[in-house]
C-alpha cells in the first residue's frame, strides 16, 4: 500500500502530507511556530538557597506585624510628622474614646458657680453627654482639691478635672523670653498656654468660664478643621483699621524679612479673633506662632494693652484659622452660647474679690439653690 495514503473508517484511502509521511511521525506544529524539545531546552531552575531566603523574609515580615506601634502620623497634619505614642496614658481615659469632646476653661478669679453653670448647661444641651469631659484651670496659690470635691459633690456624674495654673506656669519656664511673654499675657493667651501643655491631645475646645452653652457641643468639637490648627469666632466690634494705620501695616509688610507677614494686603475691615470659643488641634499649631505674636506685639503700637495683644494675635493668625459659624459667637441673645448672667466674683489686680450681682435669669436653671450653698461653704 502507498505509504502516503492511510485507510478511512468507511473504506478507501486518505492522502497524508508528504512531509509527515517522510518523517514517519505524528502531527507537526503550525507553520511559523518553533517546536519545543524538552530534552534539548530544560526548564530553568532557581538557586537552591534563594527559596530559603524568600521564606525567611516572609516569616520575618509576618513577625513584625505583632510588634507594638511606637509612632503614628496624623492624616490631617500637612507636614505628616511622626508623633510618638504616649503609653503612660490610661487606656480607659475618655480622651482616647473616638468622638469624645474635651472642654478646657481658664478662670482668672475662682468662682465655682460659673463652672457649674458651664458644665450643667453643656451637658443638658448635649446629645452625647457621656463623651464630654471638662478640665478647669484655677488660679495658682489656692487648694485645687477643695474646689474639685465641691464640684464633684454638685456634679457627681460629670467627668471633670481641676488643675492649678501653677502647673502650667512651672512647665512654661517663664525664665525664657517666650515663656515670660506668654505669662505676661496669660489671661489673653490662655488657650495657647493650654495648647503647649496638651500636645498629647488631638484636639480640644476652649470655652470662657463665664459662659452658658445652649448648642450641641459635640457638633462644634467634632468639626473638620481641614488643614487649619484653630477655629474661632470673630469679634467685629473693633477692626484692623480702628486700631492701626493701614499705611503702617503696609510698610511693615514690605520691610519685614520674616514669613510672619501676609503675602496679600491686609484688609482694614478685618475683624479680631474672639477668644471666648476656640477649637484647637495642638499638634498642627505652627512652632513659631508665639514668636510671631511676640514680634507683632513689638512692631505695632496700640494704646490699650488688651487691644494691643489682641491685634498682635489677629495679625499672626491672619488667614490661618477657620471661622466658626456666627451662632457660636457668645452673646446675650438667641445664640448657641450665652454670657453667664448670674452673680459672680471679680478680682482686682491686688487679688481682692468683689461680689457682683446677677443681671439675668438664664443661670438659675443650671444651678440649684442648695448647690450654691455647698459651693460657697
Amino acid at each position: 500500500m502507498d505509504p502516503a495514503r492511510e485507510p478511512l473508517a468507511g473504506g478507501g484511502l486518505q492522502r497524508r502530507p508528504a512531509a509527515a509521511a517522510r518523517a514517519g511521525g505524528g502531527p507537526q506544529p503550525p507553520r511559523g511556530q518553533r517546536a519545543i524539545h524538552p530534552d534539548v531546552d530544560p526548564q530553568p531552575r532557581p538557586w537552591p538557597w534563594m527559596q530559603k531566603v524568600a521564606i525567611l523574609a516572609i516569616v520575618l515580615l509576618g513577625c513584625l506585624q505583632f510588634l507594638p506601634a511606637t509612632h503614628f502620623r496624623d492624616p490631617n497634619d500637612p507636614h505628616r510628622n511622626w508623633i510618638p505614642i504616649d503609653r503612660s496614658r490610661n487606656p480607659t481615659d475618655s480622651s482616647n474614646v473616638v468622638g469624645s469632646v474635651d472642654v478646657f476653661s481658664w478662670i482668672s478669679c475662682l468662682d465655682l458657680r460659673t463652672l457649674v453653670v458651664l458644665t450643667n448647661s453643656t451637658l443638658c444641651s448635649s446629645s452625647d453627654p457621656q463623651n464630654v469631659s471638662f478640665h478647669f484651670l484655677i488660679p495658682e496659690g489656692g487648694n485645687d482639691k477643695s474646689p474639685y470635691y465641691k464640684l464633684k459633690l454638685v456634679l457627681p456624674d460629670s467627668d471633670l478635672t481641676v488643675t492649678s495654673q501653677r502647673q502650667i506656669k512651672d512647665k512654661l519656664n517663664v525664665a525664657t523670653p517666650e515663656g515670660n511673654f506668654l505669662w505676661s499675657f496669660h489671661k489673653e493667651l490662655a488657650p495657647l498656654l493650654i495648647a503647649k501643655s496638651q500636645l498629647s491631645k488631638k484636639r480640644y475646645l476652649y470655652i470662657s468660664a463665664d459662659s452658658i452653652v445652649k448648642g450641641k457641643i459635640e457638633d462644634l468639637g467634632r468639626m473638620d478643621l481641614g488643614t487649619y490648627a484653630i477655629a474661632a469666632t470673630e469679634d467685629c466690634s473693633k477692626r484692623f483699621g480702628d486700631l492701626v494705620s493701614m499705611d503702617v501695616l503696609s510698610a511693615i509688610q514690605r520691610a519685614a524679612p520674616k514669613s510672619w507677614v501676609s503675602k496679600e494686603p491686609y484688609d482694614k475691615d478685618a475683624c479680631l479673633l474672639d477668644f471666648d470659643v476656640l477649637l484647637i488641634e495642638p499638634r498642627k499649631l505652627e512652632k513659631d506662632l508665639v514668636e510671631s505674636i511676640k514680634w507683632w506685639a513689638g512692631v505695632v503700637d496700640v494704646a490699650n494693652p488688651k487691644d494691643h495683644i489682641r491685634l498682635a494675635i489677629a495679625l499672626a493668625l491672619y488667614d490661618k484659622y477657620l471661622k466658626l459659624p456666627s451662632i457660636w459667637k457668645r452673646a446675650d441673645v438667641n445664640a448657641d452660647i450665652l454670657n453667664y448672667d448670674g452673680p459672680n466674683k471679680a478680682c482686682s489686680e491686688d487679688g481682692r474679690q468683689q461680689e457682683q450681682s446677677s443681671y439675668g435669669d438664664n443661670w438659675k436653671q443650671y444651678l440649684h439653690q442648695k448647690s450654691e450653698t455647698i459651693l460657697n461653704a
